[in-house]
């Protein structure tokens, strides 16, 4: 297996450093989308269990059937979430491995065997 050349180094280190980029717009979309849907099901956990009536735990298991299509809602919204933060740290990752390579390659070229058979 031969290194890359350093040119095909940079071009990836700079496609990993856009998407690292473009990852951590989306990370603070989704974040927010996160905090907007577990907002809406709290609200409306509150409103629907403040309009039932009867024993305290029968309002409970009315509101928590109410409201779990926007329980659910928030929970995948986090899973979004932890996902986005998961792809940063491999980007992150991939980043470190890019960097060890050019220094490589860099050592190659500084030995003189750069373009050597």
């Amino acid at each position: 297996m031969s290194l890359p050349t350093p040119t095909e180094v940079v071009l990836q280190l700079s496609d990993l450093a856009r998407a690292l980029e473009a990852k951590t717009v989306e990370i603070a979309r989704l974040d927010e989308e996160a905090v907007r849907a577990k907002s809406r099901f709290e609200v409306s956990f509150a409103r629907s269990f403040l309009s039932s009536e009867g024993a305290m735990d029968a309002r409970k298991q009315r509101a928590v059937l109410a409201t779990a299509d926007a329980k659910l809602d928030a929970e995948i919204a986090e899973a979004k979430v932890r996902a986005a933060r998961e792809s940063i740290r491999t980007l992150r990752d991939r980043l470190d491995v890019g960097r060890s390579l050019n220094a490589a390659v860099r050592a190659e070229f500084a030995a003189g065997a750069v373009g050597q058979p």
